[in-house]
C-alpha cells in the first residue's frame, strides 16, 4: 500500500469532493437567510394592517412577498439542502454519530415543515379578499411574527452547524482509534 502524504496541516493530500460540495452549500444557506431577511424586511417596511382591501399597493406587495418566497427563498433552501444530503452521503455512518448534527437534523425536520405550513396558512388569510380588516391584521401579526420565528431559528442552525459543540460527546474516548497492523 502506497503511503499517504500529508499537507503541511497534517491532512491528506486530496479531500475528495468535499470542497466542491461545502462551497456552494454555504453560498446557498447564505443567500437563503439573506432572502428570508429580505422578505422580513420588505414585509415590515409595508405597514401591511393599514392598507385597505381594495388597495392596489397591497396586491402588489402580496405579489411580491409571494414571487420572492416561490423563485428565491424555496429554490436558495432546496439547494442547501441538496448540497448538505451530498455532504452527508460522503460519510454517512460517521455524520449519523454527531450529537450535534442529530440535532441539527432534528432541527430542520421540525423548522421546514412548521414554518411552510404555518407561514403559508397565514398568507392565504392575507390574500383572502374577503376577509375582514381584523382578520387581516391578525393574520399580518401572525405573519410577521412567524416569519422572525424562522429567522432566528435558521440563524440557531446556522450557528449549531458552525461550532459544532460536543453535547457530553467525547468522540475520542467513544470512539478509539484502532491500531492499524504493521
Amino acid at each position: 500500500m502506497p503511503p499517504t502524504h500529508t499537507n503541511q496541516y497534517g491532512r491528506k493530500e486530496s479531500r475528495g469532493y468535499r470542497p466542491f460540495l461545502l462551497i456552494p452549500k454555504v453560498i446557498f444557506v447564505a443567500l437563503y437567510l439573506g432572502s428570508l431577511a429580505a422578505i422580513l424586511a420588505i414585509w415590515l417596511a409595508s405597514d401591511f394592517p393599514s392598507l385597505a382591501a381594495s388597495d392596489p399597493r397591497r396586491l402588489m406587495l402580496l405579489d411580491q412577498i409571494s414571487l420572492l418566497i416561490m423563485y428565491l427563498h424555496i429554490p436558495l433552501l432546496l439547494g442547501a439542502l441538496a448540497f448538505g444530503a451530498a455532504l452527508f452521503l460522503q460519510h454517512p455512518r460517521v455524520f449519523l454519530r454527531l450529537r450535534w448534527l442529530q440535532v441539527k437534523l432534528l432541527c430542520l425536520l421540525i423548522l421546514i415543515p412548521a414554518s411552510h405550513f404555518f407561514l403559508a396558512s397565514r398568507f392565504a388569510r392575507l390574500e383572502d379578499p374577503s376577509a375582514d380588516r381584523a382578520r387581516a391584521a391578525t393574520a399580518a401579526t401572525q405573519f410577521t411574527v412567524g416569519l422572525a420565528i424562522t429567522l432566528a431559528a435558521s440563524i440557531w442552525i446556522i450557528i449549531l452547524g458552525r461550532l459544532k459543540p460536543h453535547l457530553g460527546q467525547n468522540w475520542a474516548k467513544a470512539y478509539p482509534k484502532t491500531a492499524s497492523p504493521a
